[in-house]
């Protein structure tokens, strides 16, 4: 009886894709390698061309090229084969509730918005809610996004988050709790499975709303959708031909970094290593977040005043800068983009950096290092071994006035069936532990080595936010990076930098306490 229940709700999809694929034969089938490149995706969807859609208010129904309608298609077949079986809409679950309503999604452009975009014609026959969309390149979207909530603009339903800007929605009341959404058996599919997500993925999008602590606890303002800790990647072949062994510890790297600066490997004279070197904050929580956990590195003292100036970050920061000196000459200059250009095209030992790079490194078509790449877990310390994390998810707007159907949506994005079909497109890390452990992921990157075991390891042992959460954290964060890349630059002691940037991050402090009373 159930599964006649949900063949009956196929039928839609069935007929659609009759008349589809029909107008597909008769159509033009060329589509132009920039499109097809876009809908393929890379690592994530900022690093490549996006189209954007604009129009109507500030949402425009979904525009499908030829090939995108076709995948979507070919995707609906496959789940009519799975329904029974896959879970991800129970027949005892009322996902038609709000059938007749829409919703509207704000994306970030990403691997992630490009599988889901693909898939919504299945949810919109599943649920019978009209899905309107919007993707705009990072940048772009958060400036837009946050322009809407700030003025109240409920026009956008669910949003792509993450950890810092969280704080700035709850802080201005911008984004929903979605905690009694999961608690409600009348909105949530028990097959949902809440536990099956990675503690240290979830724990993130929580916070109480307490400047400078709190993290971890209190509302939840948004479901994880995909995962990037930071971990070591090296060129196996050149560790292999140079007879050094994979660094464990970060004076290990260090030593062979700078010992394999200069080396000549197949015509090219390599870099030691690469990593971001820019005096903005993702330098904080990435290849040099990680330096500063080796040596116990925190964002604050007992007292409450920035600890940028304290004897570990001192300490961490000489030895980022000896890593630094490894690297190219315009190193201070890197970005994500430069770091990860620079290590796929062969011109660098190693990389510290986001783990799921690994999808440009082991791809042929972006890169000249693919399969010739290892991964580790990051460098280990005085203090151990540990690792920052960075999430998309997705979150409700406050302001919306369909959060039940928003929510609808997100159960769906992130059930255990829909992510894994995911994978694919390039949305990795899954934040799902059996979606890790599955078989689209382990087919996904059954050649990258011990891809698979480093990644989880890393999230489950190391990988978390070590920032206290505040609405300040970009001002604060820029100001640590910027004194870390000046030490290197004009070569000035790390201790007189960052006691200036402690002073400085003191006062952003002092103001915010000061505005929260």
């Amino acid at each position: 009886m159930k599964i006649k229940k949900l063949s009956l709700s196929l039928v839609p999809v069935l007929s659609k894709l009759a008349f589809e694929l029909k107008r597909y034969r008769l159509s033009n089938r060329k589509a132009s390698e920039a499109e097809t490149m876009g809908r393929i995706g890379a690592l994530r969807g900022r690093r490549r061309p996006v189209r954007t859609f604009q129009g109507g208010k500030s949402m425009q129904r979904r525009h499908f090229t030829r090939r995108a309608t076709l995948k979507s298609l070919l995707a609906a077949t496959a789940l009519v084969a799975c329904v029974p079986s896959a879970g991800a809409l129970a027949a005892e679950f009322d996902w038609r509730q709000k059938q007749g309503t829409e919703i509207n999604i704000g994306f970030s452009a990403h691997s992630m918005s490009d599988a889901l975009i693909a898939m919504l014609p299945e949810f919109e026959s599943a649920t019978g809610i009209k899905v309107n969309y919007e993707v705009a390149p990072e940048n772009d979207f958060r400036v837009k996004l946050n322009a809407q909530l700030a003025s109240g603009d409920g026009s956008v339903d669910i949003f792509m988050t993450g950890p810092s800007t969280n704080w700035e929605y709850a802080a201005g009341k911008w984004i929903e709790d979605l905690q009694p959404f999961v608690d409600d058996p009348a909105l949530t599919d028990p097959a949902w499975d809440f536990s099956d997500f990675f503690g240290n993925a979830v724990d993130v999008n929580r916070w109480t709303g307490e400047e400078f602590g709190g993290l971890g606890k209190g509302p939840l303002y948004a479901i994880p959708m995909n995962e990037e800790g930071y971990s070591l990647t090296y060129r196996k072949d050149v560790l292999e031909k140079e007879g050094i062994k994979v660094p464990e510890t970060l004076d290990e790297l260090i030593a062979a970094a700078q010992k394999l600066k200069g080396v000549e490997f197949d015509g090219k004279v390599l870099d030691g290593i690469v990593v971001r070197g820019q005096e903005f904050w993702p330098t904080l929580i990435t290849g040099y977040g990680s330096v500063l956990a080796a040596y116990g590195a925190t964002d604050l003292r007992a007292d409450g005043t920035s600890a940028a100036d304290s004897p570990e970050a001192i300490e961490a920061t000489r030895k980022w800068i000896e890593l630094l000196k490894a690297g190219p000459a315009d190193i201070a200059s890197y970005g994500w983009e430069q770091a990860q250009a620079h290590f796929a095209a062969g011109n660098s030992v190693f990389l510290l950096d986001a783990d799921h790079m690994a999808e440009v490194f082991e791809n042929p078509q972006k890169s000249q290092v693919a399969g010739k790449v290892g991964y580790a877990l990051a460098p280990s310390g005085p203090a151990g071994r540990g690792s920052g994390i960075w999430l998309w998810s997705l979150g409700i707007n406050a302001f919306s006035d369909n959060k039940e159907g928003a929510w609808l949506f997100i159960q769906w994005a992130s059930s255990k069936a829909i992510m894994a079909r995911t994978v694919p497109y390039g949305n990795i890390n899954p934040t799902r532990r059996s979606v890790a452990e599955g078989p689209e992921m382990t087919k996904y990157v059954a050649t990258w080595g011990n891809y698979n075991k480093v990644w989880t390891e890393n999230l489950e042992k190391y990988a978390k936010w070590r920032w206290n959460p505040s609405t300040s954290f970009s001002e604060a964060g820029n100001r640590w990076a910027l004194a870390a890349q000046k030490s290197f630059t004009l070569g000035t002691d790390p201790a007189e930098t960052l006691k200036a940037a402690a002073t400085d991050i003191n006062a952003v402090m002092e103001r915010v306490r000061a505005a929260a009373q």
